[in-house]
């Protein structure tokens, strides 16, 4: 009797567990397709965002990359202006180094007057090949000869009317100059300093009366006089310019 008792709690506790594992077993059926569902929408969620960042990650690498352009192009641009600033810095430096012969020669040069460059010396009027003094010192003719000769020059020869006007204007009215251009005696021929015949076409001479002492020729205002050469006057001295000077100068 016990034992019948005892299968039978047996069986009923069997059936028990077996409902409870069929109620166990449609309940997690049940749940099943929730879960499912949910880590479905969790993994798409995941995806999404893992797109996003891709994306924003691709956006940022672009921008990044184009900034680093950006700053590569910025950076050759300042070494081409570096590179030109050094350019023009040499440049300066060989232009001022340029300029600084050019003022030594001209220095040079300025110091050597009369010899290389300037046909004539200084106080000295050049026209054409002839360089012309106008002293400032009173003398008689024979004096200013004198005064001339020191000057390696000779007292003003007259040779054409183009000469006689450059003389006439350059020569200040006021003053009276004596030139190379004399007589002996009353009648006699005038005669320049170097003993040739002068040539009454050039200009006329007033008669200084028939005075035999000698008379030289003066310019005055202008024009020009016979008088006693024992005078005082400003004198007009010549010479002609080294043929080097002259063509350097051209």
């Amino acid at each position: 009797m016990a034992e019948e008792v005892t299968y039978a709690d047996l069986k009923f506790m069997t059936l028990e567990q077996t409902k409870k594992q069929e109620v166990k077993q449609k309940a997690n059926s049940k749940a099943s397709p929730l879960v499912s569902h949910q880590w479905r929408l969790a993994a798409v969620t995941i995806g999404i965002f893992c797109l996003v960042l891709l994306g924003t990650s691709g956006a940022l690498s672009f921008k990044v990359l184009q900034v680093c352009q950006i700053a590569n192009r910025q950076n050759e641009n300042l070494t081409q202006q570096r590179q030109m600033v050094e350019n023009l810095l040499t440049t300066l430096n060989v232009l001022q180094d340029q300029n600084q012969n050019l003022s030594e020669t001209v220095h040079q040069l300025s110091n050597n007057k009369g010899h290389h460059c300037i046909p004539c010396p200084e106080r000295w009027l050049q026209r054409g090949a002839n360089c012309y003094f106008f002293s400032t010192k009173w003398s008689s003719w024979e004096e200013s000869k004198a005064q001339c000769l020191t000057l390696n020059s000779r007292l003003l020869k007259i040779e054409s009317k183009e000469e006689l006007a450059f003389i006439l204007e350059s020569a200040q009215a006021y003053n009276s100059f004596w030139i190379g251009l004399f007589r002996s005696k009353a009648g006699g021929l005038w005669l320049w300093e170097d003993n040739s015949t002068f040539s009454s076409d050039l200009f006329n001479i007033p008669e200084a009366g028939s005075s035999n002492y000698p008379t030289c020729v003066s310019i005055l205002g202008g024009n020009l006089i016979a008088s006693d050469c024992s005078g005082y006057r400003f004198c007009i001295c010549e010479k002609t310019a080294a043929p080097e000077n002259l063509d350097h100068r051209m």
